[in-house]
């Protein structure tokens, strides 16, 4: 009878260190990041210089750029404003961008490269200018209230910079590529 006893004890109490063992592996810890998101300010954060058919512009440290970068990274999506425009950061690593949700377009990955840094890696679909797409890196990530601020850089075409300057013109001496180095704040939605 004593053995009984203690074959049931032993038992029971194996059966409850299987399932509380269980129990640790479904709580899966989700990013802070995971969420709908616009893109909200854009300012340089290393000057450069365009050259025009009137002489060397200086593009300064803090100049808005907010609508070069919205029209870059988000032009594949169709809204009828770019503040509409979500970046949608799902739970699992998918990346998706919308207009407030509608009209979902797969944009590639997303990565939690650390606390402080995550990585973007848009298909061709999210920048139809890229064959490969593109791989943005946001660096020294900083979360106020709502908003994450951090660091990037974006390779801008010699075409988008002259649709920015218009009605200047390029002069000769440009690259064909700008490497725009700026800030960048996201507002969740």
């Amino acid at each position: 009878m004593k053995i009984l006893k203690s074959q049931f004890l032993f038992a029971l109490i194996a059966s409850l260190v299987f399932v509380s063992g269980c129990n640790d592996d479904d709580n899966e810890e989700v990013s802070p990041f995971v969420g709908n998101y616009v893109i909200s300010n854009a300012a340089v954060s290393e000057s450069f210089t365009v050259i025009t058919n009137i002489g060397d512009i200086p593009v300064d440290v803090d100049t808005d750029i907010t609508p070069a970068i919205q029209n870059a990274l988000l032009g594949s999506v169709t809204c009828s404003s770019a503040d509409k425009s979500w970046v949608e950061l799902r739970d699992g690593g998918k990346l998706a961008m919308s207009c407030e949700g509608a009209n979902e377009l797969d944009a590639g990955t997303w990565e939690e490269v650390s606390d402080t840094e995550l990585k973007l890696n848009m298909n061709s679909a999210a920048i139809p200018t890229s064959p490969t797409g593109y791989s943005l890196s946001v660096t020294n990530i900083a979360a106020a209230g709502s908003n994450l601020s951090g660091n990037t850089s974006v390779p801008l075409p010699k075409e988008m910079v002259a649709a920015m300057i218009a009605p200047l013109t390029l002069a000769d001496g440009n690259p064909d590529i700008f490497i725009v180095k700026f800030s960048i704040q996201f507002s969740k939605q």
